[in-house]
Parts: structure tokens; sequence; C-alpha cells
């Protein structure tokens, strides 16, 4: 296996021949030696090579953990690449005209060797320690947050001092000598995953939103490529944050910077798995490329602003952005369902010159996250991303939606082989699947829906789940996670091993998710399809639902677990609220039904009004007669905790005297004022068509018919309620003839018994949102922010979210990171940083919800 794989000279001597065969495009310095006397290589690559340092440029840097082969395999693979297309590829050429890439093949070429010649699982360099020990983890020897550390025979002993290595002075002085470096990407193995820089806080740098969308973009092309999903985990600081790494330092000296971990193991078989790997990774590698013009630290184009949503609908969302003036300036929106979502042409909505959107066509009671940036056409650059903004549509007219969070000690897992079950409930995380040391484990998540109506007719159910660690899934193909409902009533202790594995199943919840699509930091969706509902709502009665998620039962010959990793949100590992599993249910209730008659008809003709009669067609002359209905909505439901989930007229032709070109349609129009006349009939003021127009043939075979209201005509129907308790409408005829004479349907029995009627089904359902907070205040305890509100004096009031955003007053309660949902007046923000600007918001909501404007305050305020 391992000579598949290039030795360090193999990998020197090749890009010497590039250089020597592509002089134009390659070159080969010496930055730095190392302990054994190898030189260390960098190697710059675009076209007119003396040009580089005139170029942005991507700085790529691989294996500096000696086990971690993936780094120089792939920074070969990838000038391999280049070499053969460089003569054909247009999008190739146009990169390396205006880009340049910088790579160090290998920034540990004494440990390397070390491992692949002495002991594969060597991580360090080769310095020898003073106590006769060998080796530095060169990637704790940086600077940023360079932590001491005396065990020098820790696999992760960091030094004496920061850059005390040769390795990472060549690798810092190189850094700070090429300015034009805007991205950085350090490969590692292993993990699928890619970890932004860090800032060591709780709180988001402003390129954060840069740092993940160049994670998730380049995830995104791997997925392309072989359907293997990789993670974008930032990390939770302060704690088990790794100090002292290259990514941090390069991130210091304003690159972009990622570290990417490859692979399930540090040094996969090549020709099965490795091999896979790297081809996959060269089209996130192009796109890495593509994108560090726009990330120019000179001459750069600058973010948009104050990105927000003004006005959100069921189906409809508004967005604003601000941004200076300039002709040559368009903007792209995307939109995706995950925070940490691309944004690729793929999920691109629009492009506009205008700093408004409509984005339209969405779900009900759905989460979307926009992503916005400007576009230079003139400069052939794009800005920086605005911040994310995340929004959440509003339930259908009849509906409603829930989003449950299990309790502590609902939420856990038990293993096989471990000891202390009950004390993995509520605390730090859920580990799924197999590993030699656990045994079997299966996550377990309860949720109570006594806060869902029993007479809830629940529709849809999503549960989502956050995986933080992946590391420990060794294998990509092998096994596959599920998540299921289990009848609550089979278990007796629900920290039993054995009561969890043999509890009865109700239902699986949609598909299972296969070990390559297991992605660390990025949520991970189940969602109910119609049979599973079914078993879900017959839980409703029984105020419970439980959930068993389980993984493979077996291991490999050759690995030694099978385990993932997800967040609970409780415990101090864990990172919070944010990250709670979570149930979100829309539902209905059972609709009332109110028919009324009409309470006046009567037909239009050119010279008359004739009462108690409804004729719509032609008179004699050929001028359109008109039939008239009022109906009186003074016995109608209050309408601020009304919802008409739908309406409609019905009408029953009882004389048909027409030919069958003669069509007609409903009109409803604003009640005329005073006397009753063709002529204000004939000049109408319309509001609305209702339904679709019916011909004579439709009625002669069907004499009932039904025009059903659009949400338009509905709204419209109960606005115009408030100036005049009547509805009015009109049944008008038209025909493709240019005179027809003598022809009409009548729709009324002469005795009034089949008048029209209007039929609505409507659901007792809050309109407006309660009132909001009053008095948000904050206040510092313990090192720790304290928020506290005044909760109104609102019948209608079900609590409060918060949510913090560092940009900007949250404009939504799904626009920021949420700290706190419920009854109480009072949250901590345990994990913010008590010195750093930020904005936290309240919103008040009811049981729809409808959420208030947010209360907020603004800490910390810039100068």
């Amino acid at each position: 296996m391992r000579q598949q794989y290039s030795s360090y000279d193999e990998c020197v001597d090749f890009f010497k021949h590039a250089q020597t065969t592509n002089p134009n495009l390659f070159k080969v310095e010496t930055i730095g030696t190392t302990w054994e006397e190898r030189d260390i290589i960098a190697v710059s690559i675009t076209k007119n090579i003396d040009t580089h340092l005139n170029k942005p440029a991507l700085f790529y840097t691989g294996t500096i953990h000696a086990r971690e082969w993936i780094g120089i395999e792939l920074s070969l693979s990838f000038a391999k690449y280049i070499l053969d297309h460089i003569d054909y590829d247009p999008q190739l050429n146009s990169i390396l005209d205006r880009a340049t890439l910088y790579m160090v093949p290998c920034a540990n070429p004494d440990g390397f060797e070390y491992s692949r010649n002495h002991f594969s699982f060597w991580r360090k360099n080769r310095r020898k320690n003073a106590d006769g020990s060998f080796g530095v983890d060169l990637n704790r020897n940086f600077s940023i947050g360079f932590t001491p550390n005396k065990n020098t025979t820790s696999n992760v002993y960091s030094g004496p001092n920061a850059f005390s290595e040769p390795e990472t002075v060549a690798l810092r002085d190189f850094v700070i000598s090429h300015e034009n470096i805007t991205i950085a990407l350090d490969y590692h193995s292993q993990g699928n995953v890619f970890f932004p820089a860090h800032n060591f806080m709780h709180e988001d740098a402003i390129d954060a939103i840069d740092l993940n969308l160049l994670a998730s973009n380049m995830a995104e092309e791997i997925r392309k490529e072989s359907g293997r999903e990789y993670g974008v985990h930032m990390g939770k600081p302060p704690v088990h944050l790794i100090s002292g790494s290259g990514r941090e330092f390069y991130y210091s000296q304003g690159a972009l910077s990622l570290v990417v971990e490859v692979g399930t193991r540090n040094i996969s078989d090549y020709k099965e798995h490795m091999s896979e790997n790297i081809d996959e990774n060269l089209p996130a590698l192009m796109f890495a490329l593509s994108e560090v013009n726009n990330y120019k630290k000179n001459n750069s184009l600058s973010r948009v602003e104050n990105f927000i949503s003004t006005e959100v609908y069921s189906k409809e969302i508004n967005l604003k952005w601000d941004y200076k003036d300039d002709e040559s300036v368009y903007f792209e929106i995307y939109r995706s369902k995950k925070k940490k979502g691309f944004a690729q042409a793929s999920n691109r909505i629009g492009m506009t010159r205008l700093k408004t959107y409509t984005d339209k066509n969405l779900k009900t009671s759905t989460n979307y996250y926009y992503y916005v940036r400007a576009v230079c056409k003139k400069r052939n650059i794009k800005s920086s991303y605005a911040q994310v903004l995340g929004v959440r549509t509003h339930p259908a007219e009849n509906m409603f939606s829930k989003i449950l969070y299990p309790l502590a000690d609902k939420i856990g897992y038990v293993g096989e082989k471990t000891k202390k079950n009950a004390n993995h409930f509520g605390n730090n995380s859920m580990f799924v699947g197999i590993s030699e040391s656990k045994g079997e484990c299966f996550g377990v998540c309860g949720f109570s829906l006594s806060t869902i109506p029993q007479n809830a007719i629940i529709t849809s159910a999503v549960i989502s789940f956050y995986p933080m660690n992946r590391v420990s899934v060794q294998v990509e193909s092998f096994g596959e996670w599920r998540i299921g409902q289990i009848d609550e009533r089979t278990i007796d202790d629900i920290s039993s091993f054995e009561d969890i594995k043999n509890a009865k199943s109700l239902s699986y919840i949609d598909r299972p998710t296969g070990s390559a699509q297991l992605s660390q930091g990025i949520w991970r969706t189940y969602e109910f399809a119609a049979q599973e509902i079914a078993v879900l709502q017959k839980s409703l009665a029984r105020s419970e639902a439980l959930f068993k998620f389980e993984g493979p039962s077996s291991l490999p010959l050759d690995r030694a677990s099978q385990l993932m990793q997800w967040d609970i949100g409780y415990g101090k590992f864990s990172g919070g609220l944010t990250y709670r599993p979570k149930l979100d249910i829309s539902y209905t209730v059972d609709e009332a039904k109110i028919e009324l008659q009409s309470s006046r008809e009567f037909t239009a003709f050119e010279n008359k009004i004739i009462d108690n009669e409804l004729a719509a067609g032609y008179d004699k002359d050929g001028s359109i007669k008109y039939a008239c209905i009022e109906f009186d909505l003074s016995q109608w439901p209050e309408m601020d905790n009304t919802v008409i989930s739908n309406a409609y007229i019905e009408l029953e032709a009882i004389k048909v005297d027409s030919v069958n070109t003669l069509r007609f349609h409903i009109e409803m129009i604003l009640p005329c004022e005073g006397e009753k006349s063709y002529e204000k009939i004939k000049k109408r003021d319309i509001i609305e068509r209702i339904g679709y127009d019916v011909s004579v043939s439709d009625i002669k075979s069907k004499p009932k018919q039904r025009f059903v209201f659009d949400t338009y005509a509905i709204n419209e129907m109960v606005d115009n309620l408030d100036k005049n308790p009547k509805a009015v409408f009109v049944i008008s005829a038209s025909s493709p003839k240019p005179l027809s004479k003598s022809q009409d349907v009548t729709f009324m029995d002469t005795k009034r018994v089949k008048r029209p009627s209007l039929i609505i089904n409507y659901i007792k359902k809050r309109r407006n949102a309660p009132a909001q907070v009053d008095d948000l205040r904050h206040t510092i305890e313990n090192n720790i922010i304290k928020l506290e509100w005044d909760i109104p004096n609102d019948d209608g009031y079900r609590g409060a979210i918060v949510v913090k955003n560092p940009f900007r007053v949250p404009c939504s309660p799904y626009d920021g990171q949420k700290l706190y949902g419920g009854m109480d007046n009072y949250t901590y923000d345990n994990f913010g940083d008590i010195g750093v600007h930020k904005y936290y918001a309240v919103f008040s909501y009811d049981d729809v919800p409808n959420f208030s404007e947010p209360a907020s305050i603004e800490l910390n305020p810039k100068k």
C-alpha cells in the first residue's frame, strides 16, 4: 500500500521537473531547512510566474502532521491536474490569469519520512528534546494562542516556545512576506470536515460568514463529485479549541483560513479510499482558488450592510439591504434551508441592481437562510458576504406550528458496556453506533406533546439533531444512522440499555443516513412521511413521543469504532439551546362552518332594477344584464381571533336560456353608494374575481356551481368588514361573439328558496402578535451577562424568545443565536463575552406563533 504514496524526495523532484518544463507556470523555492537538514519547499503556480506577487493568492499547506499523508498527495494531484488542463481549460486559465497558488506540499518532511519508513503513526517533527524524546507538534507551535506544554512525549507537545521549530518559522516567514495571500487551506486527516479559523470567543467575527461559506461551498463541490458530505464546524470556544495552530496564525495575517480534514484514517488505503478523497477535493480546491480574487486585502469590494427581512408571510419574504450607490454593482441573493448552507449557482435565487428582493413560492412554517453579496461587473470581483439572515415563514392561514425541545432527563444515550447510563442523560453528548469500548449505543430523545392541543391534526413534522463529532466514524461505506419512534409504554427505565434496545418500534422516520452523508457541524433533519405522522398523531393522546436513534450494530474487522457524537444542548461541553435536538410540528384543528344565504338579490337591466330576481346574460338589445348578490356579514365571528381557511359561493342554475358560447364569472365589488342603478353596477369598483368562470355547457351538466375564494379575496372580504358589514357580488356574462342577444341563466327560483349561499370554514386562531416585553435590561453577574424584562399584560402571551446577533438588531426570532425560549422573565448569555459589541432582542409570542416586534438593547456600542 505505502509504495503507492510518494516519498518526500519524489515530491520535490516532481515539482522541480514541473518548473523545468513549465518555467512560466511553476516556481520552486526553498523556504527553510529541517532539523534533519531536508529542504522545505514552497511551490508558486500562476500564469506569467514573475507576476505571482501581484495577484491574490491561495496558500496550501499539507502534512504538517507526519502521519497525515493526504496533504502531500493532494498537492501532487492538484499540480498534475493543472499541468494536464492548462492547455485547454478556459476556467483554469481564467483563474490563473488573475490568481496565484502557493503550496507547501509537506510542512513536516522529517516526520513524514519517519512515518513512511519507521513508525506510521508518528505525528510530530523530529526535534531531539532535552530529555532525549523526539518531536514537537508543529500545529501547536505557532504564536496565536500558543500554550506551553512540558510533556515532551505528548503527541500535542507544543515546543519550548512559539516558533521554536524551523518548519513553523519557514511557514511564518513565507506568509508574512506574501501579503497577497487571501485564503489559506491546511490539509489534514481525518474526519471529512472543514474547521474554519476561530477567534477564541463565542462571538462571531465579521468574516465568520465568509469562512463558513467558503467551507460550505467547497463541501458542495465535494458532494457533487462523490456524494460525500463534509461538515463545517468552527468549534465551541473557549473549551477544547486547539491553540498555536497554523490556521489561526494565517487568519491573524488577514487570510480566510480553514483546516480541511480528509478521509476516515490518517493513512487510508490508496486505491480504495485515498484516490477517491483526492479526486473529490480537486474541484473544491478549484473553487477556493477562484475565490481568492474576491478577498483582496486592498481594493476589495465593500460588504453589503444591514441585510434584513422587512415583511414575512406564509409563502413570501421581502428582503432589504444597504449599499452605496454604484451603477457598476449588482447583487446576488442565495437561499438555503441550512444555516451553514452554500452559495452557488444552484441555489442563487436572484440577481438585481435594486437593494430589495422578494422571495416567493416558499413553504410555510419553514426556516430559510439568506446570503447576499455585491458584484462589480467592471472589475469582475465580488464582495464578502453580508451576514447571514435567518427567517421562518409564517404558518398557513389555518395552521399552527410548534418547535419542541426535549427536557434534560429525556435526552441522552445508553451503551451496552457503559456502567452509568443514567448519567448520560442531560449531560454533554449523545453517542450513537458501536465501539469496542462502549459496545452498541442508542440515542434516546423524548418530547412532551402537552403544549399541542388534543384536537390538533398534525400535517407535517421534522426531527433534527446536531452532529458535533464524526471522527470515530472510521468507515464511509459501512453502516447507517436512523431515527425511529418507539412506544414509551414498553419501557420501564429510559436509561436501561436492554429496555431501549427491546422497546417496541412504532415507525422509522425518513430515510437513514449513510456514513458518507454524516457531516459534522451541520444539522441533520429527518422528515416524517404520512404514515409516520399518523403514528405521531396517536401519541397526542399520551402527550409524549419517544425516539430511538440507532447506528450500525457491528464493526468491520479492522476498525474499533463506528460512533457518531451528537450535541444534546445540555452540559458544560454542549453548545446550549442553539444545538438542542428539536421536533418541529405543524398542525391544524377541526374547522367550524358558517353558511349564509343571500340577503338581497336583484338583476340590473340597462333601464331598470328588478329585485328578487337573479339572471345574468344579455338582453334583447345585446346589453349585459348583471345578477347582483348581497350577503349580510354582521353575524360573522369576531375576526381578531378567527382565521378563514376557505370560502366559496354556491349557485344553482334554475333556468338556462343560452347557447354554449356564453361564460359567467363572479366579482366581489365595493358596495354602491346611494340608490342602485345600472350605471353604477356597470362602472363598479371590482375588488377581486372569485374562482373560475363557467360555461353554459358546465352549467347544463352540473347546475350547482361552486366559486372558491383565493387568499387575497378572503383577506379583502375580511378587511372590508370594518367599513361595511355587507359583501356584494356581481355575476357577469361574456361571449366570444361580438353581439349576443336574449341569452341568460337564472340562478334563483321565484320563491327565493334556492338562494345563493356563502360558505366559510374557519378556525379560532389569533391574527395578531402579543404585546412586546417591557424594559429589557442587562446586568453582569459573576462575569456573565444577565438579561431581564417585564412580561406584558396580554392574555395571548405564551412566552418570549431571546436572540443575540453581533451585527444588527435581530429582525426575527431566527436571525441570530437563540439563547432562550419560555415563560421566564430573564436569561443568561452563558458563553457571551461581556466586552464585545452585540445586540439582544426579545420577541413575545403566542400559541400560533405570532411574534411581536423585537424589544432590543445594544451592548458595548461601537464608537
